[in-house]
C-alpha cells in the first residue's frame, strides 16, 4: 500500500518555525512502514532556510491573504504560511497516486488549511482514502467531523485501534504491527528521514504530565504519564547523530518530574557520548525541580539554553493556574543555572499573558520582577484550549465565540477586556523587546508580528 503523509499549510495572524514538527504523524508513518507500506511525506508548512537561525528555528514561507470569512472583522490581518494551494496541487500531481492519505492538524485554529488540503487531494487522487488526525481532531472532534466531511475518517489521538481496524477493513491492508502510539518502548523512530535534510529532530522521552494546570489540555490528550528507558533515548540520539543530526528538541511536558530516575540518568548518558549535541526545550521546565546537580547536568548534557515556566509573580494567580512555581522556587533555579555556567539570554522564563480576567499591571509587575533576575522574558499568550479547566469555566466571557476553533488563536487576544486591552498588550511586548535586547545574545522568541 502507498501512503502519503501531509502536514498542511496554515492560516494565522503570526507564526514562526519554533522547532515545530508533525511528530505524531511521523510516528504513525513509521508504524505503517513497519507493516510494509510505502510511505511518503508532503510537508506544506515549509520554512525559509535562508533566514534560519543557528539553533534550527526558521521563519515559515508566508503570503498575505484575505481573511477567512469566519474571522473577517477581527481587526487583524491573516497570512498563509507554507506552500500555496497551487504549489501543493503541482506537487501532488507530480506524485504517484497513493492508496491512503494521512493528514494532521496540529493547532485547533489551523483547521482551514487541512480542509483545503482534503479538497486538493480529492482533486488530484479521486480514489485515495483520506484520514484526518492530530490535536485539532482530538480536541474539537465534533467540529472536525463536520468540517472535514470529505475525509473518509476523522480519528482522535487515543483511537489508534479504531484507525487500524479501519485500514484493514476499508483499505484491505493487513496490519501485523498495531502499535499503541503511547507505548514509547516499542515505537519505531519517527520517519524524519523522509525530509531528506533535517534542521533538528524532536526527542520524546515521556508523554503526559502529572500536573493539572488550568490552562492546559495535556491531561485530556494523554491522561497517563509514560516514560521511555534512558538507554532507548540515548540509542535514538546515536541513530540520528549518525545521520548528521546535531540539534535535538525536547517535546516533554514533564521532563524533570522524578528527575533522579529519569532526567538525571539521561543527561549523564548524553554527557558521556563521544560527540556533542545541542538540546532545546520549547516546553518549559518546572523551576521547582532544578537543583544544583540538575543545573550542572543540563549544561553538561548539551542544553544551549534553559526555558522555565513561571506564569506570574502574583501569588493568587499562581494558585489559580496550578500553583507549580513560586517566586522563591524560580529564584533558586535561576541561581543554580547561573552557577552552572549559563549566562545572559540563555535562561528564558515564560510569562502567561491574556488570561481571563488578568490585569495588565500584574503582567508588568512580573516582567519587572524578572528583569531584576537578569533572565530573558518570553510572553506566552493564552490560548483557550478545549477540555481545559479555564476554557470550560470562562468560555462565556471571551469577546469571540471560542467554540469556533479559529477564535481559540491567542493572536486574536480572545479575553481582552477593559483591564487588559490590545494597547496594553502591545506596550508589554515592546517593553519585553527592549529589555531582552539589552541582555546580550538573545535572538528573540516572539511569534512574528
Amino acid at each position: 500500500m502507498k501512503i502519503l503523509l501531509i502536514n498542511p499549510y496554515i492560516y494565522d495572524v503570526s507564526a514562526y518555525g519554533f522547532w515545530s514538527a508533525p511528530l505524531g504523524l511521523l510516528y504513525m508513518g513509521s508504524i505503517m512502514r513497519m507493516n510494509g507500506a510505502d510511505v511518503r511525506l508532503l510537508d506544506c508548512l515549509r520554512v525559509d532556510d535562508s533566514k534560519g537561525r543557528p539553533d534550527g528555528r526558521a521563519p515559515f514561507l508566508k503570503k498575505k491573504v484575505e481573511n477567512p470569512s469566519v474571522v473577517r472583522g477581527v481587526g487583524k490581518r491573516f497570512r498563509r504560511y507554507g506552500l500555496s494551494p497551487e504549489e501543493v496541487s503541482r506537487e501532488l500531481r507530480a506524485m504517484e497516486e497513493p492508496d491512503l492519505v494521512m493528514i494532521t492538524c496540529i493547532m485547533t485554529y489551523w483547521y482551514l488549511g487541512a480542509r483545503e488540503i482534503i479538497d486538493l487531494v480529492k482533486d488530484a487522487f479521486p480514489t485515495a482514502k483520506i484520514v484526518v488526525g492530530g490535536n485539532y481532531a482530538t480536541l474539537c472532534y465534533e467540529h472536525a467531523v463536520r468540517e472535514m466531511r470529505h475525509a473518509d475518517l476523522v480519528v482522535r489521538s487515543f483511537e489508534a485501534e479504531r484507525f487500524y481496524r479501519w485500514v484493514q477493513e476499508k483499505c484491505n491492508f493487513p496490519l501485523a504491527a498495531k502499535l499503541d502510539p503511547m507505548d514509547l518502548t516499542n515505537l519505531p523512530y519517527p520517519c524524519f528521514d523522509l525530509y531528506g535534510r533535517c534542521r533538528f529532530v524532536p526527542l520524546l522521552t515521556s508523554v503526559g504530565c502529572v500536573y493539572r494546570c488550568s490552562y492546559c489540555a495535556t491531561a485530556y490528550l494523554q491522561p497517563k504519564m509514560i516514560r521511555r528507558e534512558t538507554t532507548d533515548v540515548i540509542e535514538e540520539i546515536r541513530h540520528w547523530h549518525g545521520l548528521g543530526i546535531e540539534r535535538f528538541v525536547l517535546y516533554d511536558d514533564g521532563f524533570l518530574f522524578q528527575k533522579e530516575s529519569h532526567a538525571k540518568p539521561l543527561l549523564r548518558g548524553i554527557r558521556e557520548l563521544p560527540f556533542e549535541i545541542s538540546v532545546y526545550n520549547p516546553n518549559a521546565l518546572n523551576a521547582t525541580m532544578v537543583d544544583r546537580e540538575t543545573a550542572a547536568l543540563l549544561k553538561e548534557g548539551g542544553f544551549r539554553e534553559v526555558r522555565l515556566g513561571f506564569e506570574t509573580s502574583d501569588p493568587g494567580l499562581q494558585k489559580r493556574t496550578g500553583g507549580k512555581v513560586r517566586t522563591e522556587d524560580l529564584e533558586r533555579a535561576v541561581d543554580w543555572l547561573w552557577r552552572a555556567g549559563f549566562v545572559g539570554s540563555q535562561v528564558v522564563v515564560y510569562v502567561l499573558t491574556g488570561l481571563p480576567g488578568q490585569r495588565h499591571e500584574g503582567v508588568r509587575a512580573t516582567i519587572d520582577y524578572l528583569q531584576g533576575l537578569g533572565v530573558r522574558v518570553h510572553l506566552a499568550q493564552y490560548s483557550p484550549i478545549p477540555h481545559s479547566r479555564l476554557y470550560d469555566e470562562h468560555r462565556g466571557e471571551a469577546r469571540f465565540p471560542i467554540s469556533e476553533p479559529m477564535f481559540q488563536n491567542n493572536a486574536l487576544f480572545p479575553f481582552e477586556w477593559e483591564g487588559f486591552t490590545e494597547g496594553d498588550l502591545n506596550a508589554l511586548k515592546q517593553l519585553v523587546r527592549e529589555y531582552n535586547g539589552g541582555i546580550g545574545d538573545g535572538e528573540g522568541d516572539e511569534r512574528e508580528e
